[in-house]
């Protein structure tokens, strides 16, 4: 009798979980509790998000083997372009390449504009730089 309600209780668990899960993917809700809204989307942005009628494509160059502080960055651009994607209706779409591993797509960058940056790393006991790709290019 306990394990047949123990089973039922996972069951039910679980079944509430994949219906959330169905429903992130409907109703997109993002909360904001810094003290100055910096996730915060203005009432202007979520405008032209919405307004938007033609496709827009941003590709973004970043650097995959990057230092922890710039890994938030990366992280925080693609949250931010998840969040334009789903308030544009899908017409904000966006691509992430590492120019460092193809020598076609940093060419393709720097004609773009995204220049490399040199950034000290940490590894093991000695610093040394490293040349790393942190930009996006926006095209209609």
């Amino acid at each position: 009798m306990k394990a047949n309600k123990f089973t039922i209780s996972i069951v039910l668990f679980v079944a509430i979980l994949v219906v959330i899960n169905l429903l992130s993917e409907q109703f997109y809700l993002r909360l904001d509790f810094t003290e100055d809204k910096q996730y915060t989307l203005s009432r202007a942005t979520k405008d032209i998000l919405q307004d938007l009628t033609e496709p827009i494509t941003v590709k973004a160059y970043f650097s995959k083997d990057v230092p922890a502080q710039l890994i938030k960055t990366k992280n925080d651009f693609r949250e931010m372009l998840v969040e334009y994607g789903k308030l544009s209706g899908q017409m904000l779409v966006y691509e992430f390449t590492s120019p460092n591993e193809d020598e076609e797509l940093e060419r393709e960058a720097m004609q773009n504009g995204i220049q490399p940056v040199m950034i000290n790393v940490r590894e093991k006991d000695q610093m040394k730089q490293q040349r790393a790709y942190l930009g996006a290019v926006l095209s209609l």
